[in-house]
């Protein structure tokens, strides 16, 4: 009975390698980041790639599409394609000349997603978003919003999908000739979430929150 029950397990993993595709190298795209770690718990490093297409939107520059690959049997299989989790290239505001608004990293199977929006050259907002697989599918499962103004203030917005408790702190950034513009403060609560964020369909910085008792709010 153990050995059949190896048996299925094994022909389990062999019948999903099977159903994911080759990755091709797509046409007319420039890949721009890649990033290798375990994603599934299996010992193995996925290969997590995002590309410029050769879409382009007004000034926000190339569309960008993420693709997540496993590899097997030393072949990259495309596991995941996603088109809305990643902002355009030149969606950055006052964008630097490098460009770079754009980290990928994995880290304890989750793959953590950093983008940076400048509002002028010392005002900038920094989206760093977690996804998880699990239950078959790919979520949201913390997302931090940092408005950071220098010589100003620092603002953090830390949510945690999974117990639906959401943090916010205000502090101020200590310069000669800063103004104290927010006393610091901190403040928790819950927020009702019906449900964890699938990553398809998310556009990070779009999603609102009020924050209870004030008029105050955050996007995510």
């Amino acid at each position: 009975m153990r050995y059949l029950l190896l048996f299925i397990i094994f022909l389990s993993f062999e019948t999903s390698a099977q159903v994911l595709q080759n990755f091709v190298e797509p046409a007319g795209k420039r890949k721009v980041f890649e990033a290798k770690g375990d994603l599934d718990k299996d010992g193995v490093d996925e290969i997590v790639m995002a590309y410029n297409t050769g879409k382009q939107v007004d000034r926000l520059g190339y569309t960008r599409e993420l693709y997540i690959c496993k590899v097997i049997n030393g072949s990259l299989k495309l596991w995941k394609q996603n088109t809305s989790v990643l902002w355009n290239s030149d969606d950055c505001g006052f964008c630097t000349d490098n460009g770079i608004n754009l980290s990928i990293k994995i880290k304890n199977n989750t793959m953590i997603i950093e983008q940076t929006f400048w509002h002028n050259t010392r005002h900038t907002s920094i989206h760093k978003n977690i996804y998880r697989y699990q239950n078959n599918d790919w979520f949201l499962i913390g997302s931090t919003y940092n408005d950071d103004y220098n010589c100003g203030y620092h603002h953090t917005y830390d949510i945690n999908f999974s117990t639906k408790q959401v943090h916010v702190s205000y502090d101020n950034e200590d310069c000669e000739d800063s103004v104290q513009l927010y006393p610091a403060s901190e403040k928790s609560f819950k927020y009702p979430f019906k449900s964890i964020p699938k990553m398809d369909g998310f556009t990070p910085g779009k999603t609102e929150i009020k924050i209870p008792n004030s008029k105050q709010f955050f996007y995510y």
